[in-house]
């Protein structure tokens, strides 16, 4: 006759399974997040190579951040579309700024060297924010955008960069967060003259204390009047999430061409844009070491760690 298994048995059986999920799912979880990370380095490394392209194809210079709105002016600080041209209802429109500032974001001028709207997006997060133009008719696919430009690097001649190896082109500048059909460089460049060319000129009248701490950042309404004449940098407040994205930090792209990991919370200046943080890894200042012109110090051209 066959013994069957006594409750004894049994019990020890599921308590020793139980054991083994409770050891196993976190390794199966941080595995995931490992192949998350991994494929988002790879973006990056495709933004940094895209980058570089562009770069060939234009007198050696890095992509404007932005397109100029109806106006003329520079839409250095507007969410605008990703394509350009995936909203019919703003393209209909006879002037939107919508779709002009977005002809000249380079999130879109790095397509052609990309060929995929995937890359645009992070690895397993989910869309989290953007403005709601996906109730209006559309021309064709919007991407989902995790990924920022630097501004700083607007329309720079790439030999203008002190140290290409540690100035950022591309990070996650709104944090664990993917947008729908629209974004913009992150930090921005701010020009308010749009007859002059946008770029970093590193210089200019000083604008509250030697650390930046009277410096505004929102230009909504882009008539420049807030900020003195020349080009300054900006970071849009209250846009971040966590930037602990894949464990505690996020890949960048940089000027050489190179895409890395970097741990953030560190607080160090070299690496760390930010002098503060929440618990779960949210800036608590948005644009920490400023300079008396407002440029964000990590991601100056001509800042040498």
């Amino acid at each position: 006759m066959k013994k069957a298994f006594t409750l004894i048995e049994l019990l020890v059986v599921i308590a020793i399974i139980a054991i083994l999920a409770a050891i196993l799912f976190p390794v199966f979880s941080q595995a995931k997040v490992a192949a998350q990370k991994t494929a988002d380095l790879n973006n990056q490394k495709q933004h940094a190579t895209g980058t570089l392209l562009y770069a060939g194809d234009f007198d050696d210079c890095f992509f404007p951040e932005a397109g100029m709105d109806c106006s003329g002016n520079w839409d250095f600080n507007s969410r605008v579309l990703v394509p350009a041209d995936w909203n019919a209802g703003e393209v209909a429109k006879a002037c939107s700024k919508r779709v002009l500032g977005g002809l000249g974001l380079p999130n879109n001028l790095v397509m052609p060297y990309e060929k995929a709207l995937a890359m645009q997006k992070l690895p397993g997060i989910g869309i989290t924010t953007g403005v709601n133009f996906a109730t209006s008719p559309q021309d064709k696919p919007y991407a989902i955008v995790g990924y920022n430009f630097n501004g700083l690097l607007s329309s720079l001649s790439t030999t203008a960069v002190v140290s290409p190896s540690s100035t950022p082109t591309w990070w996650s500048g709104f944090g664990k967060t993917n947008r729908s059909g629209d974004s913009y460089s992150h930090p921005f460049l701010i020009c308010p003259d749009g007859n002059s060319a946008c770029v970093f000129n590193g210089g200019g009248a000083s604008i509250g204390g030697a650390d930046g701490s009277g410096c505004p950042y929102n230009d909504d309404d882009h008539t420049g009047t807030a900020y003195p004449n020349g080009t300054r940098s900006g970071v849009g407040a209250g846009v971040f999430n966590t930037v602990f994205i894949y464990g505690k930090g996020m890949n960048w792209a940089f000027a050489d061409g190179h895409a890395k990991w970097r741990t953030l919370g560190t607080l160090d200046p070299k690496t760390d844009p930010f002098r503060q943080y929440k618990a779960d890894g949210t800036p608590v200042d948005n644009a920490a070491r400023k300079d008396a012109q407002c440029h964000v110090t990590l991601f100056r051209p001509d800042y040498q760690p």
